[in-house]
């Protein structure tokens, strides 16, 4: 896609709020925190609800302690400049897919399936060896299910910021 198209298909979903702020779980201390949202067309046409992951708190928090994520919905990771990334299943208590990203959306590389830690002993990293921008959670097979590939493009319905 041209970027003059992409910018296009970005502006569409933001008027067609693309974006959206929803409550979330109460932080400690109360109050009820903004969380940002983005859609995510994938190159089958299939959507995806993706909540935005754009500093190291929901970063470190990520999927972790859901017992469920469904097959719509996902999590994305905005990092402010493209690098080897490592991810872990740290609290996470179901398999997910971690798919790489690059500064355009491209997948680089899929892990797929990837358990939950151990309840006690080490916790394994799941490292990329590409410069990665963005990185994209899904409950585990999903991107097998929606054929996600190496060299695919996704399309993000609105361009996710850094806070």
């Amino acid at each position: 896609m041209r970027p003059g198209a992409l910018a296009a298909v970005l502006a569409l979903g933001l008027a067609a709020g693309a974006v959206r702020a929803q409550p979330s779980v109460a932080p400690p201390g109360g109050g009820v925190p903004e969380i940002a949202w983005a859609v995510a067309v994938l190159p089958s046409g299939d959507e995806i609800d993706l909540e935005v992951a754009t500093d190291p708190a929901s970063q470190a928090r990520g999927l972790g302690g859901r017992e469920r994520v469904a097959p719509e919905e996902g999590m994305l990771f905005v990092f402010a400049a493209s690098a080897p990334r490592s991810f872990w299943m740290k609290d996470c208590l179901v398999p997910l897919d971690i798919v790489w990203l690059d500064d355009r959306f491209r997948i680089l590389g899929i892990a797929p399936e990837q358990p939950p830690c151990p309840p006690e002993g080490p916790c394994p990293g799941i490292v990329t060896l590409h410069p990665v921008r963005y990185v994209l959670e899904l409950a585990g097979g999903m991107a097998a299910r929606y054929g996600l590939d190496t060299g695919d493009r996704i399309t993000i319905l609105s361009e996710p910021s850094l806070p």
